[in-house]
C-alpha cells in the first residue's frame, strides 16, 4: 500500500510526523509494504532547511520520501544548497500530488 502525507503549514509538522510514525508502526504490524512520501510544500517548505529545526533523517532512514516542492522553495527563498540531505525536490509539489493519487498513492493531510 503506497501512501503520500501533505503538509503545506509549518505548525502541523508535529501531527504529521507522529501519522507516518503510526502508520509505518501499523503497516510493519500488518505485514503491509509500500511507499511512503511526504510531500512538502505552501508555508511548510522553509522546515525541509537544515537550520529550520525539523528533523527529517528519522523518517527518511525508516524509508519514507520527503518531496520538497521547487515552486514554494521559490515563492519563500529557500536556496536548494540548504536543504537537509535525502531530501528529493520536485518541479511542482501539486503534479506530484496528482501523478501519485494517479499511481494509486492513499492521499493523507492531517
Amino acid at each position: 500500500m503506497n501512501v503520500i502525507f501533505h503538509i503545506d503549514e509549518p505548525e502541523k509538522w508535529a501531527e504529521v510526523l507522529s501519522n507516518v510514525s503510526n502508520y509505518l508502526q501499523e503497516a510493519s504490524k500488518q505485514g503491509t509494504t509500500g511507499q511512503v512520501e511526504i510531500l512538502v510544500n505552501g508555508k511548510a517548505i522553509i522546515s525541509v532547511e537544515t537550520a529550520s529545526g525539523v528533523d527529517l533523517a528519522p523518517v527518511m532512514d525508516a524509508g519514507v520520501t520527503i518531496a520538497a516542492c521547487a515552486n514554494a522553495m521559490a515563492a519563500h527563498q529557500v536556496d536548494p544548497s540548504t536543504v537537509q540531505d535525502g531530501v528529493t525536490i520536485v518541479p511542482a509539489g501539486v503534479f506530484e500530488l496528482a501523478k501519485r493519487e494517479s499511481e494509486g498513492y492513499g492521499y493523507i493531510k492531517p
